[in-house]
């Protein structure tokens, strides 16, 4: 991949599905790593995915981010991959999504940081009804108000060994011989996971790179029932697809949204009433010299 990076990451929300994609990445370009994971003893978890790695854990929450600041200051570079699907506590989007993003912002530039680069979503805008796009999208703006140089990245839909969408209804399909199709036309163009990953390595590599925003999705556009036929024809199982209505969904969603891992939120039937593709002519896979991987072949190797 020509030049190691050769520097000093610190890589926030990394233990998540995302996270061990890019570590991976840039342990291949001998980075060293901190690693802030709201995840306990996390330690252990990367030794056993990475052994003899140059990775640092240092637990923190969001309620407390004195913590990054004192240990990122001699880091050249910082990531943020942290994202929230759910709120536990009222509030928690715009601390995870908005806060963390002007904080980062502003630390980056007291603390002379060459790199910032923030994940953030395709699709986002201040004006949705979702408060998860909603406070993804003030996230953006404030830490680009803070740090003007900073990137940010938004994918679509991630697909990979663990991701939320085909890992949760492969699961589903085990025991359940239906499955719900929520809002059979909402469209998506899934993103690889690894695609994403190598994007973030590209833009630690190349300064050059003057844009702001890169929105990254794969070649194909499909549907959520799409997506879960082509889920059902590579696993060689039959299953009825059941079409909900987001409308209707948003009653259970209601009461279901108070459980401590719920299956959906009235915010995710918000969210299914839009499209999720490219639309913006913004740069992407391809400006990075990225060959966008096939959503198939890569599906057929994990199921």
């Amino acid at each position: 991949m020509g030049t190691n990076i050769n520097k000093k990451i610190a890589v926030i929300g990394g233990s998540g599905f995302l996270g061990k994609s890019l570590l991976k990445l840039l342990l291949d370009e001998n980075a060293e790593i901190i690693l802030f994971t709201r995840k306990k003893n996390y330690e252990k978890n990367i030794n056993k995915i990475f052994p003899n790695n140059y990775i640092k854990c240092i637990q923190w929450n969001i309620n407390n981010l004195k913590i990054i600041e004192e240990n990122i200051k001699n880091v050249n570079c910082i990531i943020n991959l942290c994202g929230i699907l759910f709120e536990n506590k009222n509030g928690d989007f715009f601390k995870v999504h908005t806060d963390l993003p002007a904080f980062l912002g502003r630390i980056s530039l007291e603390h002379k940081i060459n790199t910032l680069i923030h994940v953030s979503a395709l699709g986002v805008s201040t004006n949705s009804e979702s408060k998860y796009s909603r406070s993804k999208a003030e996230g953006e703006n404030k830490l680009l108000e803070h740090f003007p140089n900073g990137k940010i990245l938004r994918p679509s839909l991630l697909f990979g060994n663990g991701d939320n969408f085909f890992g949760q209804f492969s699961e589903m399909a085990k025991f359940s011989p239906i499955l719900p199709v929520i809002s059979r036309s909402t469209k998506f163009q899934p993103v690889f996971v690894d695609d994403v990953a190598k994007a973030i390595i590209k833009l630690l590599k190349n300064r050059k790179n003057k844009n702001n925003i890169y929105e990254l999705a794969g070649d194909s556009i499909y549907s959520f029932e799409e997506l879960l036929k082509i889920l059902l024809e590579i696993k060689n199982i039959k299953r009825f697809l059941i079409p909900l209505n987001p409308k209707l969904m948003m009653i259970p969603a209601f009461f279901l949204q108070n459980l401590p891992k719920p299956p959906f939120t009235v915010d995710q039937m918000i969210l299914l009433k839009t499209d999720n593709v490219l639309k913006n002519g913004l740069p992407g896979l391809k400006d990075l010299d990225i060959k966008i991987s096939d959503m198939k072949t890569e599906l057929l190797k994990i199921y």
